[in-house]
C-alpha cells in the first residue's frame, strides 16, 4: 500500500510531465505553422503613393476616397473613384485573392525580415510608419509594389 507521500509523489510527476508535453506540443506547432503573421485586416484608404522617376515623386490620391478592404477570408476589395486617375499605381478595382506570408524565426544578429503580403500573384513588402504629407500626417501601412508604394490609412 501507498503512502500519502508517495502518492502526492506520484501524482506531482504526472503534473510534470502532462506540462512538459504541453509545453513541446506548442514549441513545435510554432515551428510547423512558420512563425508570426501580421494583421492588415479591415479597411485602408489609399491617400497616395510615391516613387521614383529621376526624382522622388507623390501622387495624392486623398480625394479620390480609394478603398482596400482587406477581408478576413483573404478577399481582398479595391473600390472607390480610379477610372479618371491618369497615372493610377494602385491595384485595379474589384476582388482580388490576398494571403498574408509569415515572418519566419531567423537567426541572431540578422536583419529582422520585412512582412510580406501575396495579391494576386504578385508579393508586395509591407511596413507601418509615420507619414508626413500636406494633406495628411499619421501613422499609415506602407505596401511595396511595382509601380510605388502605396500609402494605406487604417479606416475607423
Amino acid at each position: 500500500m501507498l503512502r500519502p507521500t508517495q502518492i502526492r509523489d506520484f501524482e506531482m510527476k504526472k503534473i510534470f510531465l502532462l506540462l512538459l508535453l504541453a509545453v513541446a506540443t506548442i514549441s513545435c506547432e510554432k515551428k510547423i505553422n512558420g512563425g508570426y503573421i501580421a494583421d492588415i485586416s479591415g479597411k485602408w484608404k489609399l491617400i497616395a503613393v510615391y516613387y521614383w522617376d529621376l526624382e522622388p515623386l507623390t501622387i495624392d490620391y486623398f480625394q479620390n476616397n480609394i478603398i482596400y478592404d482587406f477581408n478576413a477570408n483573404n478577399e481582398l476589395i479595391v473600390s472607390g473613384k480610379i477610372e479618371n486617375i491618369d497615372d493610377y499605381r494602385g491595384h485595379s478595382k474589384g476582388k482580388h485573392f490576398y494571403e498574408v506570408l509569415p515572418i519566419i524565426d531567423i537567426p541572431a544578429g540578422s536583419d529582422p525580415p520585412r512582412p510580406e503580403v501575396k495579391i494576386d500573384t504578385e508579393t508586395h513588402g509591407f511596413s507601418f510608419g509615420w507619414v508626413f504629407f500636406k494633406f495628411y500626417e499619421g501613422n499609415a501601412m506602407h505596401l511595396s509594389t511595382k509601380k510605388g508604394t502605396l500609402i494605406l490609412v487604417k479606416m475607423t
